[in-house]
């Protein structure tokens, strides 16, 4: 088993104003089952990015916000385990719901790498929740659900509407503030831009 460096660290150590949902420890995510890698829904950061992101945390909570997580250190066996799926054109038990307009094999096109910046890392995916009147946490608009492979994920889509667009936008400056840099074709994601690691895939499970 390969070994976790000790400035990879559990984002919960660093921050508990976050909320954890890590899409691939369940079977909600786009390939409908539990990811090899993800033994459990723990968020894993190298620790310049998860004191990065607990900055950003404590300015989304001012704004009346919470961050929630749903993928950060990914193992490379799940990204190997993305590529021999993306490869299986059989199983399209998710197309609807993730890539509806897309061929399947057009995803390795920019949505699923072989290697991922998150298997370094430093990369993580995330969205905003505030409160309703109820007083429960929900997910805002953000014009697209999370892995939704599609150009109506692209950072600066032109098909959603002026809040949709909006509520990207904050999230996109309540990361970059704190050295985050977007990724044009997925909202959702996000890099530190000093990383640590630029050129390690690690595989430690996230336990």
């Amino acid at each position: 088993e390969v070994n976790k460096p000790a400035d990879i660290v559990d984002l919960r150590t660093v921050t508990r104003k976050v909320q954890i949902s890590m899409a691939y420890a369940s079977k909600n995510n786009f390939t409908g089952n539990l990811v090899p890698g993800y033994q459990a829904n723990s968020c894993y950061l190298e620790k310049n990015a998860a004191e990065a992101l607990a900055k950003v945390a404590l300015q989304a909570e001012r704004l009346g916000y919470v961050l929630q997580l749903l993928d950060c250190y990914r193992p490379q066996r799940a990204s190997n385990h993305f590529m021999q799926w993306v490869a299986d054109n059989s199983d399209q038990s998710t197309k609807n719901s993730y890539y509806p307009n897309l061929d399947k094999s057009a995803l390795n096109q920019g949505y699923i790498a072989a290697h991922s910046g998150h298997s370094r890392a430093s990369t993580l995916d995330l969205t905003l929740l505030r409160k309703n009147t109820a007083g429960q946490w929900y997910s805002i608009d953000m014009g697209g659900t999370y892995d939704l492979f599609d150009s109506l994920s692209h950072l600066n889509s032109t098909s959603i509407t002026a809040q949709q667009k909006a509520n990207r936008l904050l999230l996109k400056d309540l990361m970059q503030q704190q050295g985050f840099v977007p990724y044009e074709l997925e909202w959702w994601h996000f890099t530190l831009h000093n990383e640590t690691y630029p050129d390690t895939y690690f595989d430690f499970v996230v336990n």
